[in-house]
C-alpha cells in the first residue's frame, strides 16, 4: 500500500503542479505503517487519522460523492446517452467541479488560483 501511495502522491504533485500538503485516512490500518509516516514527515505532508468506524466524519465525501452521481445522471438523461459512457460522465463533472469556485476559497479561482479582486 505504501508504494501506491507514493505513486498516487507524485503523480497528482505532476498532474496538479501543487504539493499534497495534506493526507486524510480513517483508522483502517491501511496507511498507518511507520514507512507512511517517515515519508510523510519528510515530505511535509500532514497525515490526518479520523476516528475509525464513524462514517459521520465522511459527510464532505459523502455530499460530493452524490453531486456527482446525481450530475452524472442528469447528464446522460439529458442528452439520452447510454450507460456505457458514465465513467466518461462522472470524470467530465469532477472536472467540472474541480473548476467551480466554492466559499472555501473565497475569491481565488480554483484552476489557476488567480485573485479575483
Amino acid at each position: 500500500m505504501f508504494g501506491r501511495f507514493v505513486n498516487f502522491c507524485a503523480k497528482i504533485e505532476r498532474q496538479s503542479g501543487h504539493v499534497l500538503t495534506i493526507f486524510r485516512t480513517d483508522e483502517g490500518g491501511e496507511f498507518n505503517s511507520k514507512e507512511l509516516e517517515e515519508f510523510c514527515v519528510a515530505k511535509g505532508i500532514a497525515h490526518e487519522v479520523t476516528s475509525p468506524y464513524t462514517p459521520q466524519h465522511n459527510g464532505i465525501a459523502k455530499k460530493i460523492n452524490k453531486t456527482l452521481l446525481n450530475m452524472a445522471r442528469c447528464m446522460l438523461k439529458g442528452k439520452g446517452l447510454p450507460h456505457n459512457f458514465w465513467g466518461e460522465t462522472v470524470t467530465t463533472v469532477a472536472y467540472i467541479l474541480n473548476r467551480c469556485s466554492t466559499k472555501k476559497l473565497e475569491t481565488a479561482v480554483p484552476e489557476t488560483n488567480l485573485d479575483w479582486t
